[in-house]
């Protein structure tokens, strides 16, 4: 029931008479890329949603869901760079749990076709991948990324289903996110070195 609620929010949040060609126009839960974690909560409340899971360098993540009301997922986080007074958001993702894997695709399947209705962009890639968190490899990222500009920029938007093995003990998520050109850059080539 959660998807359909979703598909409905992405349709109303992206629907014009023109098909959205730049990311800052795509929301999960009113929040945007390049918008300011202030225009949710205060500087003191921003500090206290900082994520226990951070990265090596660079971007601080943020719990958003505990700034935010969720409607449609059950949780959210955004990044920010380091240090940022502004805390202009650089990414952002909402997170769904699931158990089966079949459940989640034919969730990725309906979100997908629903961006293809409603957005421009550059590319479309499908591909299914080994987890870098799980270092057995063998848990599965089943990924649907769009691509908004031509390589080598790496602005995008992806619904991935993060199949984890129940050995990892990994939470099984889907994850829709929305990515800056630098954010993906880091991500790539920088986060799990």
């Amino acid at each position: 029931m959660k998807i359909y609620f979703l598909i409905l929010v992405l349709l109303i949040n992206l629907q014009s008479s023109s098909k959205a060609d730049d990311i800052s126009e795509f929301q999960i839960e009113g929040v945007s890329i390049g918008s300011s974690l202030l225009e949710f909560g205060s500087e003191n409340q921003i500090k206290n949603i900082k994520s226990s899971t951070q990265y090596k360098s660079k971007y601080t993540v943020y719990d958003a869901d505990k700034l935010i009301e969720m409607t449609n997922y059950d949780y959210m986080s955004v990044t920010t760079k380091n240090n940022d007074i502004n805390y202009i958001i650089t990414s952002v993702s909402g997170i769904i749990n699931y158990d089966k894997l079949d459940i989640c695709l034919e969730m990725q399947k309906e979100i997908a076709a629903q961006i293809d209705n409603v957005l421009n962009y550059n590319e479309k890639q499908e591909v299914v991948y080994p987890s870098q968190r799980d270092k057995t490899g063998n848990s599965k990222i089943h990924s649907i990324v769009y691509y908004f500009k031509p390589h080598p920029s790496n602005e995008a938007i992806s619904i991935n289903c993060g199949h984890f093995t129940k050995k990892s003990k990994i939470q099984r998520t889907l994850k829709v996110g929305a990515h800056s050109d630098e954010f993906a850059f880091y991500l790539i080539n920088e986060a799990y070195k």
